[in-house]
Formats: structure tokens, sequence, C-alpha cells
């Protein structure tokens, strides 16, 4: 299924307005693109590519943090790969029912894990014990692999290297976006309706919070933009806003419908957004 989505940005302190609402750049020859991730110790960006209908045509791209295209089809043999997370030299993808792992060095899939009970698996991030979470949308859940330092209430059941079922919630509303931040977890919700929050789930209680609760849209991407602000997508209507904490939106600025997972590089301060049906992706600067 591909998804687009919507940035929201923060004005006060920590966001800032588009300097326009037309992009910086545009980047044309992806296939479906839907999330954007930054390599650091590479400099590089990967890109994922949901591609058409057909098993096994999706794929992930190589790009410079300036937008040149390195290897558009660096690593093949995916489905429809969504949520990519770096983490200690490897790359993970989020594909349908399983959660990829692949070598950054070598370019290549180093192993396929099938995620029982998942029906589809979306956005994905790790905390800083090196637990990896990752969202199921259709199934309003989110599964997770504990990492060396995970909480004991976390690691009781589910040994080392294995995906067990963290939280599975009415109240998640459809997870679509994570980011682990200090010691919460957050997701940004698909919703129905285009009735879709910020959430903030307690990693210790599993109690889940609600940021926002006026019904944003259909939310897709989530970024940390400073202290406990965060840019987030609504794929509906394209637009990105920032989020304070105690839930007030500002819109930063609006692209068009099928934004997906975004990417904020604080350095450059600039927002890059993988657009699903325009086979593209766009860079927008900020104040």
């Amino acid at each position: 299924m591909k998804y687009l989505h919507l940035i929201f940005t923060i004005v006060i302190f920590t966001g800032a307005i588009a300097q326009n609402e037309e992009p910086l750049l545009k980047v044309e020859g992806f296939s479906h693109p839907e999330s954007v991730v930054f390599d650091e110790q590479n400099n590089v960006l990967y890109v994922s590519n949901m591609a058409d209908d057909k098993d096994g045509d999706g794929f992930i791209s190589k790009i410079t943090p300036e937008g040149e295209i390195l290897d558009l089809k660096w690593i093949t043999g995916l489905n429809d790969p969504k949520g990519l997370l770096v983490h200690e030299d490897k790359l993970y993808v989020t594909d349908v029912t399983e959660l990829v792992e692949m070598d950054l060095q070598k370019g290549e899939i180093n192993r396929k894990i099938p995620v029982d009970g998942a029906m589809s698996l979306n956005d994905i991030t790790v905390d800083a014990g090196g637990s990896i979470f990752f969202s199921d949308l259709e199934q309003s859940s989110i599964y997770f692999i504990p990492g060396e330092m995970a909480a004991n209430s976390m690691r009781v059941d589910t040994p080392k290297g294995e995906i067990a079922e963290f939280l599975k919630s009415s109240k998640l509303n459809s997870p679509n976006g994570l980011l682990a931040h200090k010691d919460d977890l957050y997701a940004a919700s698909w919703g129905e309706n285009q009735d879709g929050n910020l959430l903030k789930i307690d990693m210790d209680t599993k109690e889940i919070f609600m940021v926002t609760e006026e019904g944003i849209g259909n939310l897709d991407g989530i970024q940390p933009s400073g202290k406990d602000f965060f840019y987030v997508s609504d794929w509906a209507t394209g637009k990105i806003y920032s989020i304070d904490p105690n839930g007030n939106k500002t819109l930063v600025l609006t692209a068009e419908k099928s934004s997906g997972d975004i990417l904020f590089l604080k350095e450059k301060n600039q927002l890059i957004l993988p657009m699903n049906f325009q086979n593209s992706v766009w860079w927008y600067q900020l104040d």
C-alpha cells in the first residue's frame, strides 16, 4: 500500500519556517519513494523505493546530501520497503511482513526476518539502549528487538536478537511514524478519517499519552527538531507541521499530497521529503 505524508515544523526556539513554499531542490527518477535516512558516518542518504505492485521490485537508493544519485538501485530484491534505520553498521528496512537487515559496506541483504502476525510494517527507530522498535499500521501495534541495554522489564520474555510484540492497542490509532526520544517512544498515528495525532508512549509502563488532541490528519513521518519539539508530516494534505511539548502545532510549509517519511538535517536546517506519487525527493531550506 502506498502511503504519502506531510510534515510538521516548530517555529518557537527550535523550529523554522521554510524560506518559501517552493522546494530548494527536486531530484527525479525514484519509484514511489517512502523514506529517507541519513548515514552520518558515510555522509550519504538512503531512500526506500516501494516501486510498483510486483513482489521483489522494491529497492534502496544511495544519494548524497546534496541530491546526487550515487546508485539508484543500490540494494534490490525487496517488496514494499518503507521505514529505514541506520544502526551499528547495518541498514534496516521494514518490508510488509519482514524486517530486513542489510550490510552498509557490501550493499547487500544480510537476512530477512519474518515478523509473526505482521500485516503492514512501517516506520522504525532505535532507543539509547539499542532496542529497535517498528510499527505495524494495520495491526495498530509496535514490535521490538531488545538491545543490550534494554530495561529488564523489556527483556524478560524476549531473548537477545528476537522479535516480540511490544504493544498492541486501539489507542495507537494505526501508528505510522516512530521516534525513540529520551525515555519515551513517539508515534505519529495514521488514524481514520484524517484524525491521526502525535502520541507519546512510556517505555516502562507502556502507557499512551496524546501530545496533540484535535486530530491533525494522516500522520506519517516524525523527526526531532530540538529539545522536545518535533516535525511531523501529514500524508493527506502535504502540510508540514512543528509540534511543541504542549501539543501546539505550527505550519512550516505545504508540499503536495504524498510526501512520505521525512528527514530533518539539523546542520543544514533542511527538511527532505520523499514524494511518493511524484517519484521524486524534495529539499526545503528552513529559515
